[in-house]
C-alpha cells in the first residue's frame, strides 16, 4: 500500500490500488509519495508581525491589490515581507508579542504629550524623553543604541518616520530578548503612534482611499495596510 500526499489540499491518502490516482478529499491528481518530501504546512504564521495565513482557503480578500496569497513557507509575509513559519512551531506565552500593550503605550504618549499632526511630528517628543537622534551612514536600517536612535540618511522620508517610531517603541517598551517578540511589538507601537486607531477610523470615514490615508499620516502604503488590518477595517478601505 502506497501513502500519498495531495499537493493541492494536503490530505494524506492510502492508495490500495495502482489505478487510484486522485485525491479522495478534493479530487486533485497532484499527488506525491509521502516519503518523497516533508509534508507541506498550510497553516503559517509570520515570525515578525504575527499574521496568520491558511494557504488552503485561497482567500485573497484581505490582500492589497498587487499582493499574492502565500502558498508555502518559501513565500514572504504579505503584510511585512518577513519569513513565514508553520503555525505548529508554537511559542510559549513569554515569546508571544503583546500587541495590545504596545498600542496602549503609544496611546499613552498621545494622551500625555502634545504631538502635532497628522502627520505626527516626533522630534519634540523624543527630546522630552531624553533621547538623541543621529542621521548618518550606518551599517543598519535603524537602531536604538543606548539613548540614541540612529537613522540611515538614505532612507526615504516615510521610511525614516516609521523607523524612527519603531526604534522609539523599543525604548518606551524597554525591549530586550527574543527578536520574534520585540520586533512585532515595536511595529504595533509605531503604527499606533503614527496612525492612532481612532484617527484612522475617522480618516476612513472621510476618504477610504489608501493613498489619501498614507498621505494624511505621512506613511507608506505598507504601513497603512498594517494599521488597517490590525484594526480589522480592510473591508472599509477602497484601493
Amino acid at each position: 500500500m502506497t501513502v500519498m500526499i495531495c499537493r493541492e489540499c494536503g490530505a494524506r491518502i492510502e492508495l490500495r490500488s495502482r489505478f487510484e490516482d486522485n485525491c479522495t478529499e478534493c479530487g486533485s491528481d497532484d499527488l506525491e509519495v509521502e516519503d518523497a518530501y516533508d509534508p507541506q504546512e498550510h497553516e503559517l504564521r509570520c515570525e515578525l508581525c504575527g499574521l496568520e495565513v491558511d494557504t488552503t482557503t485561497r482567500d485573497e480578500e484581505w490582500l492589497a491589490e498587487d499582493e499574492e496569497m502565500p502558498t508555502s513557507v518559501d513565500d514572504p509575509c504579505p503584510r511585512c515581507g518577513e519569513a513565514l513559519v508553520p503555525r505548529s512551531d508554537a511559542r510559549t506565552p513569554k515569546e508571544i508579542p503583546e500587541y495590545k500593550l504596545a498600542r496602549e503605550a503609544a496611546k499613552k504618549l498621545h494622551r500625555e504629550h502634545d504631538i502635532p499632526g497628522p502627520p505626527y511630528q516626533l522630534d519634540n517628543l523624543v527630546r522630552k524623553l531624553g533621547l538623541e537622534v543621529k542621521i548618518g551612514t550606518f551599517p543598519h536600517e535603524g537602531l536604538l543604541v543606548g539613548d540614541c536612535i540612529e537613522l540611515p540618511e538614505d532612507l526615504s522620508v516615510v521610511s525614516r518616520r516609521f523607523t524612527f517610531a519603531h526604534e522609539l517603541g523599543h525604548y518606551v517598551l524597554r525591549h530586550h530578548g527574543e527578536r520574534r517578540k520585540v520586533e512585532p511589538e515595536a511595529n504595533a507601537f509605531a503604527s499606533e503612534l503614527l496612525i492612532p486607531r481612532a484617527e484612522l477610523n475617522r480618516a476612513i470615514g472621510q476618504n477610504p482611499s489608501m493613498r489619501a490615508i498614507a498621505a494624511q499620516f505621512g506613511v507608506s502604503r505598507q504601513v497603512v495596510v498594517y494599521a488597517v488590518m490590525s484594526a480589522k477595517a480592510l473591508s472599509r478601505l477602497s484601493r
